[in-house]
């Protein structure tokens, strides 16, 4: 195996871990992006919209249709986290802030593995599952996963390889869920 201070990886983690502190409000700012607060609360606004808000605008079958994508969306956001967590026991590669030294760490440390970033899988997922029917807000959910993807980095308790696989996931899951069941369900309609 190489060695862990010599790798791309482990460089371009310190480079960004390396701004730490030399400009509080991005130092703020990453810590709120990467808070379980905020993602959670964005989660149960994009679930109020799709969930509630979208369906009411429909009537009938519409209205069951909706229901149906929203719950596939859920589902597809389900099977990531399944899969990030499995793959984090597999792998069980440890934090940045256990295997090096001098960088700065802003938020509670996890205790969990880092390899792949649950974080930047779920928000990826749900960004993904999400544009495959409504592209717009995808979109802005696309955003918000790339800046909690860096805010991982930044905040010292991902590699970028953690965050890269990590949107990897949560970009594949739902494309191939999205993918099969689009597909499946227009054959049946031929």
């Amino acid at each position: 195996m190489l060695s862990l201070n010599n790798s791309i990886n482990v460089r371009l983690f310190e480079f960004v871990n390396g701004a730490v502190g030399y400009y509080r409000p991005l130092d703020i700012f990453f810590v709120i992006v990467t808070s379980y607060i905020l993602i959670w609360m964005v989660a149960l606004v994009v679930t109020g919209y799709l969930v509630v808000y979208i369906p009411l605008k429909e009537r009938g079958m519409g209205r069951l249709r909706k229901l149906k994508d929203a719950f596939m969306m859920a589902v597809a956001v389900f099977i990531t986290y399944i899969i990030v967590t499995v793959t984090k026991v597999l792998v069980a590669f440890p934090r940045p802030f256990e295997a090096l030294k001098h960088i700065h760490v802003l938020v509670t440390l996890p205790d969990s593995y880092s390899f792949p970033s649950g974080h930047a899988a779920l928000t990826m997922a749900l960004a993904t599952a999400v544009y495959g029917y409504h592209k717009r807000l995808g979109e802005l959910l696309f955003a918000f996963a790339f800046a909690v993807g860096m805010a991982r980095i930044y905040v010292g308790v991902h590699y970028p390889l953690d965050v890269g696989v990590g949107f990897l996931i949560g970009f594949a899951i739902p494309k191939l869920l999205h993918h099969y069941f689009v597909k499946r369900e227009s054959l049946k309609l031929q």
